[in-house]
């Protein structure tokens, strides 16, 4: 084996696992990107605002633009009578000032004439001819939008490693951008292997199996933005493996093989990580599924994953450790637990020695503290793929337990596969 940093019979504890991990994959680099199409990437450098927000003072409402001293008698049994001498609607770039005794008709996001101190909304306002009568309590700032109270010139608006999402290109948008900087997206070959495997679509022969692995995993990497991906499907066969591990090491930014991590009769992926010098960091985690997990480095820094094979530990895997590798691949910040609270409807029994990801689905129930109940999928076998993709979250059966009693609290993992 090419473990030869970490003894390969040792189950590392997932936080530790995923601490190895988050600790050797970097960055793989930025680019400019016209803004309609950084959707899914990472900011590669701060946003910061080029002027103020709002750029000038503008009313917050469609109404008439005031002076206090006008107004502040106004009540809704003593209206008072002003002269109305024009408007300006939203855009209306002309240079008015408001004169004691008149009002201006203002809209949502105008600039308000110089000079003004309130903005009356239109529905406490009665037109009657060229005259405006206010019947209304006014406060001074009502309905203004000041310059600058949502940042100033030169505020840093958007970190470095902000997910580009709609409100972010919006938000990039307003700050007058074109183009951005972002991460580049990471590319990636996926193998999957095995003699009794055949191509989705194919009928299996005797002892044969649909490959679900290469597909699923494909989708997860797209899912997650992803754009060069590649899939190799190969036999039982250590010379076929090692030469598709050597191309996705040539021409990828990380490999991924799913399968062959066991200690097999037929599982090569270990003999060949040595022969291509992957420095292996781990071999095994102390998780279910998703014991037999191996994380290295290729002689130039690319990072390996060799997953177990069945679909469910995968998936898990992909899930709870590539996944967060890939997120700080593009940029993105390290991961926060996303865990939540929840209380179980079922018991479950386990060994000790392994955290359990269990397959779940979240319920909102106001009814019960903590406002979350969780049911156990059937089929929580980890070649059972029908109850991951039914699953909502992973509910976590701590290492140390021997399992959990209905209406025990446990702490969920959402499982989120686009972001």
């Amino acid at each position: 084996m090419s473990c030869d940093l970490v003894d390969a019979g040792r189950l590392l504890p997932y936080p530790e696992a995923l601490k190895i991990v988050l600790a050797n994959v970097h960055p793989v680099g930025t680019e400019v990107l016209p803004l309609a199409e950084a959707l899914g990437s990472y900011l590669a450098e701060p946003a910061n605002a080029l002027h103020h927000s709002p750029r000038f003072e503008q009313s917050a409402m469609d109404g008439y633009a005031v002076l206090m001293a006008d107004v502040q008698t106004a009540r809704e049994n003593k209206p008072v009578t002003l002269e109305l001498v024009g408007e300006l609607p939203a855009g209306d770039q002309s240079l008015l000032t408001l004169k004691p005794g008149q009002t201006i008709k203002v809209f949502t996001g105008s600039r308000l004439p110089a000079g003004t101190e309130a903005v009356v909304m239109k529905e406490f306002v009665t037109l009657t001819d060229k005259q405006a009568v206010v019947a209304w309590r006014v406060l001074e700032g009502d309905h203004i939008r000041r310059v600058g109270e949502e940042f100033q010139r030169g505020d840093e608006i958007l970190p470095e490693g902000t997910r580009v999402t709609p409100p972010v290109v919006g938000m990039l948008a307003f700050l007058g951008r074109k183009s951005v900087s972002v991460g580049r997206l990471p590319s990636a070959t996926v193998i999957t292997m095995g003699d009794e495997l055949v191509a989705p679509g194919e009928k299996p022969g005797p002892g044969q199996i649909n490959d679900s692995n290469g597909p699923a995993m494909v989708a997860a990497l797209r899912a997650l933005g992803l754009v060069e991906v590649n899939h190799a499907r190969v036999v039982d066969d250590p010379a076929a493996l090692r030469e598709a591990m050597a191309a996705g090491l040539k021409d990828s930014d990380v490999l991924i093989t799913v399968g062959g991590a066991s200690v097999g009769d037929y599982d090569y992926v270990h003999e060949c990580r040595a022969a291509l010098q992957v420095r292996d960091l781990f071999a095994k985690v102390a998780v279910k599924p998703g014991k037999p997990n191996l994380f290295g480095l290729g002689p130039e820094g690319t990072p390996v994953f060799g997953l177990p094979g069945n679909p469910v530990s995968a998936l898990v895997s992909y899930h709870q450790l590539v996944k967060p590798a890939l997120v700080r691949m593009m940029g993105g910040p390290l991961p926060t637990a996303p865990m939540v609270p929840v209380k179980l409807n079922q018991s479950t029994g386990k060994k000790k020695g392994r955290l359990n990801w269990l397959r779940g689905i979240l319920r909102f129930d106001p009814s019960v503290e903590p406002g979350l109940t969780a049911d156990q999928l059937s089929g929580q076998g980890s070649h059972m793929l029908s109850g991951l993709a039914l699953a909502t979250a992973l509910l976590e059966i701590p290492a140390d337990s021997d399992g959990a009693a209905a209406g025990e609290t446990v702490l969920a993992v959402p499982l989120k596969w686009y972001d």
